[in-house]
């Protein structure tokens, strides 16, 4: 996507090189109102994994996605000069630059001079859902924090009740909130897995694991074994970590985890000497 060439909510898209994902318009669920989004283009079910405009959506099909004077990728609604959304950057030097949707489902904002400087990316402002390579977690340099914010239904994508995050107080862990009320955790890093999350050493998909925690940064990412493998991990509007993948012979998707997931899971669910409230390092 350059400044001459944008989309418009008329079924006009932008698709990934290996056609696995697609950005344009979208109506959720009942809802007459439309948003921009990513969904998984070869899927018949529409997906959506990312929301721009997720708390401001357009009431009407006259919605505009382009390249402003800017430089920033911003979304008009008919022939409106303020952006109803907009990547909101500061650019220096040339402002010819590009939008583009890559298979991983990362939607990227580049210099066009080199097409290698991102300048923007939306791995970096996630809505619900988690898909491989993107990073959960906060820079203390500059400030950027990645959560997961879970839909405040299925026919509205604005930011809902319950949200998933980096906690580096102590040993850094994730934990799922419910507004500004602790839900669940993951327990600290082992060195192999989250100490809460007992079944990722058995994971046959998600098996290469990132763990960074230094004076800079902290964050988790997961990526597959195999590029093919399609799986997300979503918070839902129910307060549930879930993660899928989907089968492609029976053209569905399979749940392989949700937290929590029982009683005891849930945070101070079993009182002040449940094991969920242990603060101590556990290890394999």
């Amino acid at each position: 996507m350059t400044q001459d060439h944008f989309i418009r909510d008329k079924d006009e898209m932008i698709i990934s090189s290996g056609k696995i994902f697609a950005l344009g318009f979208f109506g959720p669920g009942n809802s007459r109102n439309r948003y921009v989004g990513i969904w998984y283009h070869q899927i018949q079910e529409k997906v959506v994994v990312w929301v721009a405009n997720r708390d401001n959506p357009i009431k009407d099909n006259s919605g505009i996605l382009r390249i402003d004077g800017r430089g920033n990728l911003a979304l008009f609604q008919g022939n409106q000069t303020l952006p109803v959304w907009s990547t909101n950057i500061a650019i220096s030097g040339t402002r010819n630059s590009i939008a583009q949707i890559l298979d991983s489902g990362n939607l990227v904002l580049l210099q066009s001079d080199t097409r290698k400087v991102v300048l923007w990316q939306s791995f970096d402002h996630p809505t619900n859902t988690w898909l491989g390579s993107m990073k959960l977690g906060l820079s203390f340099r500059t400030g950027l924090d990645r959560i997961l914010t879970s839909w405040k239904s299925p026919d509205d994508p604005g930011c809902g009740n319950y949200s998933l995050r980096m906690n580096s107080k102590g040993f850094p862990q994730m934990v799922l909130y419910k507004g500004s009320t602790t839900w669940w955790r993951s327990g600290p890093w082992t060195g192999r897995r989250w100490s809460g999350m007992p079944g990722m050493t058995n994971n046959f998909i998600l098996n290469d694991y990132y763990f960074v925690n230094s004076d800079d940064e902290v964050w988790f990412s997961a990526s597959v074994k195999n590029a093919s493998i399609i799986t997300r991990s979503v918070t839902n509007e129910t307060g549930i970590l879930e993660g899928l993948i989907w089968n492609h012979e029976a053209q569905r998707w399979i749940s392989v985890y949700s937290h929590p997931k029982e009683q005891c899971d849930f945070y101070g669910h079993c009182g002040p000497n449940g094991s969920n409230q242990l603060a101590e390092f556990v290890s394999d």
